[in-house]
């Protein structure tokens, strides 16, 4: 599963983004590793999300986000660049004026909506049978729930899973992938 989060930057700017590791990604804002981040450095975490629609989630906070804070104020998503073109801007706008009629949210419509848990299309998070966490069955409390958000394995946490993160095999990582 993918983290969507959001960052308050310096300036009352915002960043939205989607990672498998935030800590590994924080260092990377804190590095300046995007052009939003450098201009605008890092100041904090303020929202955060596991998903399996993580490019769906990244996008409507991004617009969400966009409408209360202003366009000018924050990057995210597919409008990522710090100097967003007039059709970019047009295209947000358009946006903005048609929400989702299942979820609220805007960036998509009805028939596109997905459950940012599962990613199926047959209901919303707050149905879905799946823990929010590791993406496993509800046989547990996502409150205390153990198990690896990579692999769903209940003997181990992420820092010491050996899956990767595109494919889902073990013995190497995402970087070294070979089969995505």
């Amino acid at each position: 599963m993918h983290i969507v989060y959001v960052l308050r930057c310096r300036g009352n700017k915002y960043y939205v983004g989607k990672t498998m590791d935030l800590n590994v990604r924080i260092r990377q804002h804190i590095n300046g590793n995007t052009k939003w981040t450098r201009i605008y450095p890092f100041e904090s975490v303020i929202w955060k999300k596991r998903t399996k629609n993580e490019d769906l989630l990244e996008l409507a906070k991004t617009l969400e986000y966009m409408n209360l804070y202003n366009i000018n104020n924050v990057r995210g998503s597919i409008y990522s660049r710090p100097i967003l073109s007039l059709n970019d801007i047009n295209d947000i706008r358009n946006k903005l004026n048609n929400k989702c009629y299942c979820c609220g949210r805007f960036g998509h419509s009805g028939n596109e909506c997905r459950c940012d848990i599962c990613g199926k299309s047959d209901h919303l998070d707050y149905q879905c049978d799946k823990c929010y966490k590791c993406g496993g069955r509800h046989s547990h409390s996502p409150i205390n729930c153990r198990n690896c958000y990579k692999c769903g394995s209940p003997y181990h946490d992420y820092w010491n899973c050996d899956s990767c993160y595109k494919c889902g095999r073990s013995g190497h990582f995402a970087r070294n992938c070979r089969y995505m």
